[in-house]
């Protein structure tokens, strides 16, 4: 599906009618926390198992995605909200974000130790309309840098990678 598809369903869809949306398996403790604190709150809805609706209607359907660490490294969650227009939700503590060497994160996500887990409703919640906005409008900004190509095309996410590995050269440097 290309960008402009999902702009089309961004704006078909309407309305972000949830605050918060993860679903993912429960393999952390983190993720056992989010559930304990969120799993029965009707403005954050945290899944593990089988979706009544498809993640793309979900996505599409809440004003921010949670990004909750699991045992792996790292998963796609990231790149697919900001793929649907969603605001990203970092629930994590020290988390080496992809391209933190180029973007701003703090421009088009929202970042939460995993200590703050209940508080996250408070934290969302005390994020104006206003600010809501600029960090989803940033979201469609920079979600053409983790999108790939057959063949690249310029500031996709194959130019992103490279240009991080050049701005990271000096450090492989042997001195």
């Amino acid at each position: 599906m290309e960008i402009l598809d999902v702009e089309k369903l961004i704006l078909l869809h309407g309305f972000r009618k949830k605050l918060g949306f993860f679903a993912g398996s429960l393999n952390s403790p983190v993720r056992e926390k989010l559930l304990e604190w969120w799993g029965n709150d009707s403005d954050i809805f945290v899944h593990s198992g089988r979706l009544e609706r498809s993640y793309t209607e979900e996505l599409l359907g809440s004003k921010f995605c949670l990004h909750v660490k699991g045992f792996e490294v790292n998963t796609a969650r990231i790149v697919d909200a900001l793929f649907y227009g969603c605001v990203p939700v970092i629930i994590a503590n020290h988390y080496d974000l992809p391209f933190a060497d180029i973007l701003d994160w703090k421009h088009f996500s929202v970042i939460v130790a995993t200590l703050d887990i209940p508080l996250l409703k408070k934290i969302l919640q005390g994020i104006t309309q206003q600010e809501y906005l600029v960090l989803q409008s940033n979201v469609l900004k920079v979600r053409e840098h983790f999108q790939w190509h057959v063949s690249p095309i310029d500031f996709d996410a194959f130019y992103m990678v490279m240009y991080e590995l050049w701005l990271r050269r000096s450090s492989l440097r042997l001195q």
